[in-house]
C-alpha cells in the first residue's frame, strides 16, 4: 500500500517537473515575440564593475551610444554620441 502511495507521488511530482520544463523552455524561446517592436529600446552593451557598488555602462539606444557611471545612488554620464538610426530588420516574404 505504501510502495503506491510513493509511486503515485513520485510520478507526480515528475510529471510537475517536466510540465516545468517545458514551459520554461517555451518561454525562453518565444519571450522575445511578446515585446512591441515599434518602440525605441534600450539595451546594455557592455558593463564593467569597478568596486562593489560602481560600474561603468555603455548603454545604446536607437539614436544614441553613452556611457554612464554608476556609483550607488549616483548616477553620471561621462559622454553620449548620436548615432544613425538603425533600420529595422525586414522580414522574409
Amino acid at each position: 500500500m505504501e510502495a503506491g502511495i510513493f509511486t503515485n507521488m513520485a510520478l507526480s511530482l515528475l510529471a510537475v517537473g517536466v510540465a516545468m520544463l517545458v514551459f520554461f523552455q517555451l518561454l525562453k524561446r518565444y519571450s522575445s515575440n511578446f515585446t512591441q517592436h515599434e518602440q525605441s529600446q534600450i539595451r546594455i552593451i557592455a558593463q564593467h564593475r569597478m568596486a562593489l557598488k560602481t560600474q561603468l555602462l555603455l548603454v545604446e539606444t536607437d539614436t544614441h551610444t553613452s556611457l554612464i557611471a554608476v556609483a550607488g545612488e549616483n548616477i553620471a554620464t561621462i559622454w553620449t554620441a548620436k548615432t544613425e538610426p538603425k533600420q529595422p530588420k525586414s522580414e522574409p516574404q
